[in-house]
């Protein structure tokens, strides 16, 4: 009998465990998935080596457009390949005209335009794959 309710112990806890939500797992899974969905449509310059390019979705005014940049830009440098690239008209060197920002969420990446995107991806504010924003930010 004791034997009985050992087994029996087990078997419940094998399905509670079983029950449980693999959260980490298919997150991690979905975000390799989409980081290869953009990689396999992403455009850029031909001259960056793949061992330096990170992979972004970009959202502008006009769609979706996945694109790659140097981990050794800088930010700055990044927002005047991405809106080249995005046919997104850049005043950026010009004085009192609203910036065009590259935005994680609510994050305005441009604030740290001379950081290299590296440094980014190192202190976990990017990730390869992440979904950026590319629009004016008016509040200058």
């Amino acid at each position: 009998m004791p034997e009985t309710s050992k087994l029996v112990h087990k078997i419940q806890e094998k399905a509670v465990q079983l029950s449980r939500p693999r959260v980490g797992k298919s997150s991690k899974m979905s975000a390799k998935v989409r980081l290869m969905k953009i990689k396999h449509k992403a455009i850029g310059l031909n001259n960056i080596r793949q061992e330096e390019k990170v992979f972004f979705l970009v959202k502008s005014e006009k769609g979706d457009i996945p694109v790659f940049v140097s981990k050794y830009w800088s930010v700055g440098k990044a927002v005047d390949s991405i809106a080249s690239l995005c046919n997104v008209v850049n005043n950026n060197h010009k004085l009192n005209v609203p910036k065009l920002c590259l935005f994680k969420e609510d994050t305005n990446l441009y604030d740290r335009a001379g950081a290299k995107i590296m440094e980014l991806v190192e202190s976990e504010l990017l990730h390869s794959g992440d979904t950026l924003s590319l629009k004016l930010n008016i509040s200058e």
